[in-house]
């Protein structure tokens, strides 16, 4: 993919369904670069975290912003992809389908240009590090997670209509997440990631379930975490809205007087 001055390392991986190539690249000065693809290519950030990173795809979709370990683009057949990017130290996977070891209609997907998947990442670099023994355990260890990255690329980001809203979510453990990162900003693409659905199906699960959006639902548990904080902590209004994720004091009074009737300041007087 990129220009042959820039890269430090490059390794291979061959499986019965896959080819992936890793490269270790360091492109201080900035990269230009234009690749055609003939079979489905899946492209996995490692490690990269950089600020300046174009790219655009057939068809005139694209992006342009920062990047960071976990996001991925997918190329279907007969694919161009090309654009820019400039890092100090930087480790991506680019892997191939060949044609005949996928479901047709897998084949013929739409491009995904910079999603994020920690799972697809997960499963990308189980396979780099046991790219080199070959053994029959590891063998057969390598099948199964090509299986698992084939099957899940498949189902959960290129034909979710596949899935049923009838299948289970773990509430238990979206809200553990969620409590755990309160303090952050939490998308709807990672908590997807985490119920193992996409972003669409489980927006419709939780508004049948909590008649609320993803947005209120997390919304709603900020607030009440902060009505916690208020009542057992000698905590100041600003430190409280900013640990569990407000932009700032106003944001979070505004949202909290609309939630339980009383500001923050008022409450606490009480």
């Amino acid at each position: 993919m990129a220009e042959q001055s820039f890269i430090l390392q490059e390794d291979w991986l061959e499986t019965v369904q896959i080819q992936m190539r890793v490269f270790t690249e360091a492109p201080v000065d900035g990269l230009t670069w234009y690749e055609g693809y003939s079979d489905p290519c899946l492209v996995v950030n490692f490690n990269a975290q950089l600020a300046a990173f174009e790219v655009e795809a057939a068809g005139g979709k694209g992006y342009k912003g920062p990047i960071v370990p976990g996001d991925f683009s997918f190329l279907p057949p007969g694919s161009t992809f090309g654009g820019y990017y400039k890092g100090a130290h930087m480790r991506y996977a680019s892997i191939t389908f060949p044609a005949e070891s996928l479901n047709p209609q897998f084949a013929d997907g739409k491009p995904l240009i910079m999603h994020s998947d920690p799972l697809i990442r997960g499963l990308a670099e189980a396979l780099y590090s046991q790219g080199y023994r070959n053994d029959p355990d590891v063998i057969l260890y390598r099948e199964s997670i090509t299986n698992a990255l084939i099957q899940h690329l498949r189902l959960i980001h290129l034909h979710p209509s596949t899935l049923d809203e009838r299948q289970p979510i773990n509430f238990n453990l979206l809200e553990n997440y969620v409590q755990s990162k309160l303090d952050q900003k939490i998308t709807i693409a990672e908590l997807a990631s985490i119920a193992g659905t996409t972003s669409q199906l489980l927006q419709r699960i939780v508004r049948k379930q909590f008649n609320q959006s993803v947005y209120e639902w997390v919304t709603t548990m900020r607030l009440r975490r902060s009505l916690e904080l208020l009542r057992s902590s000698n905590l100041n209004l600003a430190t409280i809205a900013l640990e569990t994720g407000f932009a700032n004091q106003s944001h979070w009074t505004r949202l909290f007087r609309r939630q339980f009737g009383i500001t923050p300041g008022k409450l606490r007087q009480h």
